[in-house]
Parts: structure tokens; C-alpha cells; sequence
């Protein structure tokens, strides 16, 4: 038979039964290059594989938990969704409560409205560049290009061409991860020192140098200061600059009460044609050239540059010592004041006397453009009994068809006080509405009657077309024209509250000094028992 293959049973055995002399070296030689060989391929794999993420531990209810840390937030719009990153250390349970679930990257919601729409102010105001410098605006440097294309679109400096895209219109998430820009240092202000404190503290400083402890006394239809009566009050300050002089006159002006005695007598005007008198109240200070309707200047501006605050005296310091003029110029500022007072003496209650003092309230009835806010005007007489026919003086100068009421109806004031000197130096006789009771913020021997003259002040502003928050409201309409009412009733009726408040002292004490000397003969000015006379069951006081 010939001879057949040997098996692969013998061939192992053959290959095992080999010398172990020989194949040694050959062994060693195989495993050095075979190992030099697998470092290099595992060398080669770990540069071919992408860098693994970074990831960090922390510990979570005593349990140590890896995280992958995430370098970037994705770019996208919000339609692509992120990729899933595996944790090592196992699975981790999806019920798990303590376990640490990734967070999704924040999407864009701006980027699904529109450019122009104002959905990108849900979150905020977009954060504009700081103003620059006006040193920086003026640089030229600083100033871009303009390009000078024929037939091509010039975009301007300033244009909301020119605004950077991630300033009104962009996105939310590249709004809030723009970092703000640091503000550009401001130049060094070269304001006065005084300047910069508040203007409240300021204020205060002009009350304590320009204000006086009593009231300022003037002349000539409010336009002059008594010489001799002048108060002591530096008004240097005024002088120093603008802003300055703009507070402080309000100061001067409003917070000073002005003093005006009646000592310059009107002439009567003479009879017309029915054998009336035509009263025209007159401005004191208009002339024959220079009438009051005449004056169309802009008073709005209360400083202008022709004058000269530094040099020669100045209408704002006609209360300062050393100064032979002593002048106020009441059309320019007589808006400013907010406190004033007419005294009428005793023997001032003749008819030139009423006209001088409706003129004197005609004064600031009449301003121009600006119209005067007073706050108090105060009245002061001193009535008298005429031994003659027995009546009380300064009652006509009340009466309801009066120079002086028909100027006090339409002069803008708050409050009108009516200050009645009774003689009496003891005892009390009630304040100015008759009820008997007493006051104890006033002097002795006066009695005050006080009306309300807001209301009527705020409907003939209404009418005039003034701005006014309750001219929708009816019920706040109707409570003005009952209060307006009310003060209109009450200044018609001065006449008999004046004689009321006179008598209620002044008729019990010459009763008791006729029954002292017993002169028993009836005398006809003296009431016995005041409160039964029909005069004063006027119920409107």
C-alpha cells in the first residue's frame, strides 16, 4: 500500500516533540518584536480615539457620583437636541433621587420672534453701550467713516443702522452672555462745591440768610422798600451766578411776608352824566405812556443776559444794607410772591383809602403773562365808632358793590384773612366766625375771619382751559361749586361779621364805663343787648 499522509495529530506531536534547545532563542527573539509591534498599535489607537470628555466626582449623600463636565453650550437655535453623554460607574437608577441628571443647554427662545418684535424686552431692557464722553464725542478720531458712493445707500452716524445688532433686537441668551463693558471714566466736574449739595439743604441756607424775622414793609403799589424800616438782609448771594440767583429769589420772594401801609391817598374819579362815580381801579405803577395791558414781554424767562447781576445795584437787592435804591420790580417778579398783608390805621377809612387799597390788590390781579399763586393775603383794620352818626368804619370798604371786593373776587388766591383790631386788651370775643371761641395763636384784641378761596381759584382755572385731574369727576365738580358758594356768601356778609366782632367787645365796654360814671341818657350807637337786634341773625356765620 503506499504510504498516506500523516494526520494533524502527528504533525502536533512532531512540532511538540521537537528540541527544546534550538527553538528557544528563536522564542525570545519573536516575543521582543511582537511586543514592540503591540505598542505601537496601542499607541497608534490611543492618537487615532477622540479625546474623552472631562469629567469630575462629587459626593452626593455620602455617595461618590461622576460627572461629565461640559466645556461649550451648543450653538444651535433650540431645534437640534443635544447629543446623550454617558457617566461611568454603572447604571444609574432613573427613580433615583439623589442621582445627578445633566441639564439641557439653555435655548434661544428670542430667535422664534421676530426682529422688530417687543417679546425681546420680557426679560429686561437690552444692555445699551454707556454714553460716551462729550471730550470723546468731539474726537474726530472716534468719528466713522461716512462712505461718499454715488447712487448708493449712505448710512449715517447715529442711525439705527449703525447700532450694533446685539443691542435692541437680539436674542436673550446673547444678551445676558454679553459681558457689560466697563464704564468710561467721567470728567472731573468743574461745578461750584455748593452747587452739589441738595437742593433741599440748599434752600434751607437761602431761608436762614434771606428771609426776615418780621414783615418786609413797602410803598408805592409794592415796588419800594421803606428806607427807614429796611431789613437787615445780605443779599450778596444772589450775585454770584445764575443758578444761584434763580432759587434764591424764589426764596426772597415767596417765604418773606411783604407789608404795603396805606398812606398814599387816589384821588375820587369825578361824577359822570347819572351822577355816579366811574371807579376804574388803576395799576399804581402804570402812567399816561405806560399802560398795564401794554406790557407783552416774556417773563417765563426770569433771567436774561442784558442783565448784569455783578455790576451797579440790582432789583434783587433792595434789602441789602448800604443801598440808596431800594426798588422791587413787581412785573417781573411779582408771580414770586406768596405772602402779603395790607394794614389800614385808624384814620385811613376815607374813600381815597379804599381806592388805594383796591388798587394795591390790583396789583397782582393784573400780572401778566405769568399769573400770580398767593397763598395768604392779609387785611388788617382797625374799625372805629363815628361819634356823629355811630356807624363803625372800614364796613364800606366790604360793602358787596366795592372796589376792594370786586378786586378780591378775582384776585388768584388761596386764603384771604380779615383781621379786625377790636381795642380790647382783656377778655375775648370769639374768632372770626362768631362763635365765641378763642383762638390762641393770635394777639389779643383781635378776632380774624378766614375764606377759603381755593375752590373758586381752581373752577376759574378750569374755565380758562388749565390742566385739571377732576373735570371728569362730578362729584368733585359739584363739592367745588358748594365750597366756592360757601366762600362767596361768606365775603358778601364782611360787613355785618366785621360789626358782629367789633360790638361783641367793644359795646360792652363803653356800656360799662356810661354805667360807672351813671350817666343814665340813652346813647344810640350802644347796643344794650346786641344779640336781640335783627342785624345778627344772620345764621350765615
Amino acid at each position: 500500500m503506499p504510504p498516506s499522509k500523516p494526520s494533524r495529530v502527528a504533525k502536533s506531536s512532531r512540532v511538540v516533540k521537537k528540541p527544546t534547545t534550538a527553538s528557544a532563542p528563536r522564542s525570545k527573539a519573536a516575543e521582543t518584536a511582537s511586543s514592540k509591534k503591540k505598542l505601537k498599535i496601542r499607541a497608534s489607537a490611543k492618537k487615532a480615539k477622540t479625546p474623552k470628555p472631562a469629567e469630575t466626582t462629587i459626593v452626593v449623600a455620602g455617595h461618590k457620583r461622576s460627572i461629565v463636565v461640559v466645556e461649550e453650550d451648543s450653538n444651535d437655535d433650540g431645534t437640534i437636541q443635544p447629543s446623550k453623554r454617558r457617566r461611568k460607574g454603572g447604571n444609574t437608577n432613573a427613580h433615583d433621587y439623589h442621582a445627578i441628571r445633566e441639564k439641557p443647554p439653555p435655548r434661544d427662545y428670542g430667535a422664534t420672534f421676530a426682529r422688530k418684535s417687543t417679546a425681546h424686552f420680557t426679560w429686561g431692557a437690552p444692555l445699551m453701550p454707556p454714553p460716551q464722553s462729550q471730550s470723546a464725542q468731539s474726537d474726530p478720531k472716534n468719528e466713522p467713516a461716512i462712505p461718499r458712493n454715488k447712487g448708493k445707500e449712505v448710512v449715517r452716524p447715529g442711525s439705527w443702522q449703525m447700532r450694533p445688532n446685539s443691542g435692541r433686537y437680539s436674542g436673550l441668551l446673547s444678551r445676558a452672555a454679553t459681558p457689560e463693558s466697563e464704564p468710561e471714566p467721567q470728567p472731573k466736574s468743574h461745578t461750584c462745591p455748593f452747587l452739589r449739595i441738595p437742593l433741599e439743604i440748599r434752600e434751607d441756607i437761602y431761608k436762614y440768610i434771606l428771609v426776615a424775622d418780621e414783615p418786609i414793609r413797602v410803598r408805592q403799589g409794592w415796588s419800594a422798600v421803606y428806607p427807614r424800616n429796611r431789613a437787615r438782609i445780605r443779599t450778596d448771594l444772589i450775585r454770584t451766578c445764575r443758578q444761584v440767583r434763580k432759587e434764591a429769589l424764589n426764596t426772597l420772594y415767596g417765604e418773606n411776608t411783604f407789608l404795603y401801609l396805606l398812606r398814599d391817598a387816589v384821588e375820587l374819579p369825578a361824577l359822570n352824566a347819572q351822577g355816579e362815580n366811574e371807579i376804574v381801579v388803576q395799576h399804581p405803577l402804570a402812567t399816561d405812556n405806560d399802560a398795564l395791558s401794554d406790557y407783552e414781554a416774556d417773563s417765563a424767562d426770569e433771567y436774561s443776559d442784558e442783565d448784569d447781576v455783578t455790576n451797579g445795584p440790582s432789583s434783587s437787592s433792595f434789602l441789602a444794607e448800604g443801598h440808596t435804591s431800594a426798588d422791587i420790580d413787581v412785573r417781573r417778579f411779582g408771580h414770586k410772591f406768596r405772602k402779603l398783608m395790607i394794614v389800614a390805621e385808624a384814620n385811613r377809612a376815607n374813600a381815597p383809602y379804599r381806592l388805594s387799597m383796591a388798587n394795591a390788590i390790583d396789583v397782582f390781579r393784573s400780572l401778566r403773562p405769568i399769573r400770580p399763586r398767593i397763598h395768604t393775603l392779609t387785611i388788617d383794620i382797625t374799625p372805629q365808632r363815628d361819634p356823629q352818626t355811630g356807624e363803625v368804619s372800614f364796613l364800606d370798604f366790604f360793602e358787596r358793590s366795592s372796589e376792594v371786593v370786586r378786586t378780591l373776587r378775582g384776585l388768584p388766591c388761596q386764603f384771604i384773612e380779615i383781621v379786625v383790631n377790636t381795642g380790647v386788651s382783656v377778655g375775648g370775643g370769639g374768632d372770626g366766625d362768631g362763635s365765641g371761641s378763642v383762638d390762641p395763636g393770635k394777639r389779643t384784641g383781635q378776632e380774624k375771619i378766614i375764606l377759603n378761596m381755593k375752590y373758586a381759584a381752581n373752577i376759574r382755572r378750569s374755565k380758562r382751559g388749565e390742566n385739571d385731574p377732576w373735570r371728569d369727576d362730578r362729584i368733585m365738580q359739584s363739592y367745588r361749586s358748594a365750597k366756592a358758594g360757601e366762600a362767596q356768601k361768606k365775603l358778601d356778609s364782611l360787613p355785618a361779621a366785621i360789626r358782629k366782632i367789633w360790638e361783641a367787645s367793644n359795646g360792652q365796654f363803653k356800656r360799662r364805663q356810661r354805667d360807672e360814671f351813671g350817666d343814665d341818657e340813652e346813647d344810640d350807637y350802644c347796643y344794650e343787648n346786641w344779640e336781640d337786634s335783627l342785624l345778627f341773625q344772620d345764621e350765615a356765620f
